[in-house]
């Protein structure tokens, strides 16, 4: 059996050149000349563009402001520009290289380091993992962007089937009024007859936005606790559902349809988010919440999870060690200059989550002031739906404000499919190396993965599929990231050898492109800060926890979900060890 296993991750067809050079090439896995330039760009723009749209997505500007905002807002950006160039870039420039080179896929692309084919299976499995619970955001973006189609912003407002007695809109001070001491909230007709009591007494210490009953008590009907985890709600099934068939029909030709959609992906959000930073900078408070975003407080970065936190976004938003890369990069001709694509895509990453910020950050402010709390409180309380509470109560301030949401959620759709036609296209790629038979239907394994992704995500639509999402995001995309990205580093910067592959990297570009700065994060900084960073993960790792906001309890995960989450850990990882060990055995 592990024969047949450790075959699957040999190469087939490979041609090897003694010579200086040490070229390896792979053959591509599909002989037919129709299914194989399925396979390949049409044009380097469209890798580029795809290149874009795949790192700069929602990572930036759903995941980025709200690690930010739990992390000390300026205090969280000099670490995460540190990492970013000495970790990321060199990984991303590092991936692109090992796909184009080789013409495979992660499943094989590691065939250059004997026994350390398991690092690219374990980027399969995280990115599996991560495509199931990233539709969850898509499918988010979904419902907002459905009902922005009306007249009135339904988020905007209280007085509706899922809110409760604490529901107010910032801002709206004509809401409320006193009398002998307590506050009532009323609509606009209750408040001209206030005598007969229409109005809602509420305690204004444990008010909430209309924007956070919206998003935790309509879209998610978030259950009080993981134990409380019901059944896959109505909306979220449906969303769900149309999320995975729009992905189905844009990666089911390739690369080729994919990167035509990647025209609008890449471009668009740019101006979208240009306006909304614009418009959120004039809401009262929100010079708080941007000067809490860019001062740096020097005294926090003693705090580790800081560099965690920053560790773990500098990958998802680069999206190395998903595998994505690799599979894109596969389909490059050999001769492509990816160096220069590399330095304009991670130059647009590293700065659309900071661009993004200010807008977070903006509306942060405003709504803190509406609250009468400090930013630093409002900030820590929001977890992952930050962006699905800020954004929308930004929106529905603006004039003509549904056209502004219909762009806005528009732009986020554009951004998550963007990355999920990447991940989503990372399995397919994976199958067709794995089962070469089938590599000529390529249709039919879309088909049947994006079935099977839906119904594995139908948890998420639970009530508690929140702490669900929660607890795949840390064990997905914070822990086993790093723990990837030292043994990915380390198999081709030390087994395979530093010197070989930038001949390698010489055939394709005809230069040793940036030698020495490759050399100082390949062979020191990389493999030393992955470590460093991957046994602090492990040492001091704690139960999860969501701090109180949103109506909502603070809430510590129970013991059983730690073992699950790693669980999940080890099922990522597992694969490196393990084919180590079987390819050690067989040799």
């Amino acid at each position: 059996m592990f024969n047949k296993i450790i075959n699957r991750f040999r190469p087939t067809k490979v041609i090897v050149v003694d010579d200086p050079e040490n070229k390896i090439v792979g053959d591509n896995v599909n002989p037919d000349d129709d299914e194989e330039n399925a396979h390949q760009w049409d044009r380097p723009i469209e890798f580029l563009l795809s290149l874009i749209s795949n790192s700069v997505g929602l990572g930036n500007v759903w995941r980025f402001p709200y690690l930010a905002a739990q992390n000390g807002g300026g205090a969280f950006l000099i670490p995460y520009f540190i990492i970013y160039f000495l970790i990321g870039a060199p990984l991303y420039f590092l991936e692109l290289a090992l796909g184009q080179f080789t013409s495979r896929g992660p499943g094989t692309g590691f065939v250059l380091a004997r026994g350390w084919q398991g690092v690219g299976i374990a980027m399969i499995i995280n990115s599996v993992l991560g495509t199931i619970y990233y539709n969850v955001l898509i499918a988010w973006s979904l419902f907002y962007f459905f009902l922005s189609f009306r007249t009135k912003l339904l988020w905007s407002k209280c007085g509706q089937f899922w809110n409760t007695d604490r529901c107010f809109e910032p801002g709206d001070q004509s809401s409320f009024f006193s009398d002998n001491g307590t506050t009532y909230n009323c609509t606009a007709e209750q408040y001209v007859n206030a005598s007969d009591y229409a109005c809602q007494a509420i305690n204004t210490t444990g008010r909430v936005a209309a924007t956070e009953e919206f998003f935790y008590r309509l879209l998610l009907n978030k259950s009080s606790s993981f134990d409380d985890f019901g059944t896959p709600g109505l909306y979220m099934t449906l969303l769900l559902l149309i999320a995975w068939i729009i992905i189905c029909l844009c990666i089911i030709r390739g690369v080729q349809s994919s990167g035509k959609v990647a025209y609008f992906t890449a471009i668009f959000p740019y101006i979208v988010l240009l306006i909304l930073i614009i418009f959120t900078a004039t809401l009262k408070g929100a010079d708080d919440g941007i000067l809490y975003y860019i001062k740096p407080r020097v005294e926090l970065l003693g705090d580790f999870k800081i560099w965690q936190a920053a560790a773990a976004q500098v990958f998802f938003s680069l999206s190395v060690c998903f595998g994505s890369l690799i599979a894109y990069s596969a389909a490059n001709k050999f001769e492509n200059n990816f160096y220069k694509q590399m330095c304009i895509v991670v130059s647009c990453d590293c700065f659309t989550g900071v661009f993004a910020g200010f807008a977070v950050f903006a509306t942060i402010g405003f709504l803190a002031r509406s609250l009468g709390v400090d930013v630093d409180v409002y900030a820590k309380s929001s977890g992952p739906g930050l962006a699905f509470i800020t954004y929308p109560e930004a929106l529905s301030k603006m004039p003509a404000s549904p056209i502004f949401a219909i762009i806005f959620f528009a732009m986020l759709l554009a951004l998550g499919l963007g990355t999920q036609f990447a991940s989503t296209d990372v399995t397919i790629t994976a199958l067709m190396e794995f089962f070469p038979r089938y590599a000529k239907k390529r249709w039919l394994l879309v088909i049947i993965t994006c079935i099977v992704f839906f119904l594995v995500s139908l948890p998420f639509a639970c009530p508690g599929g929140y702490f669900l999402f929660e607890l795949f995001q840390e064990y997905t995309a914070n822990i086993s990231l790093v723990f990837i990205g030292f043994f990915e580093v380390v198999a081709v910067a030390y087994i395979y050898g530093f010197d070989r592959f930038m001949n390698d990297i010489k055939m394709m570009l005809g230069k040793r492109a940036a030698e020495y700065y490759l050399f100082f994060t390949w062979c020191v900084a990389g493999p030393l800060l992955t470590l460093i960073l991957t046994i602090t993960n492990l040492l001091n790792s704690a139960p999860l926890r969501t701090e109180a906001g949103g109506g909502f309890e603070a809430y510590e995960f129970p013991t059983w979900s730690t073992v699950l989450g790693w669980l999940i850990f080890v099922v990522c990882v597992i694969p490196i060890p393990l084919v180590f060990i079987i390819s050690y055995i067989q040799q």
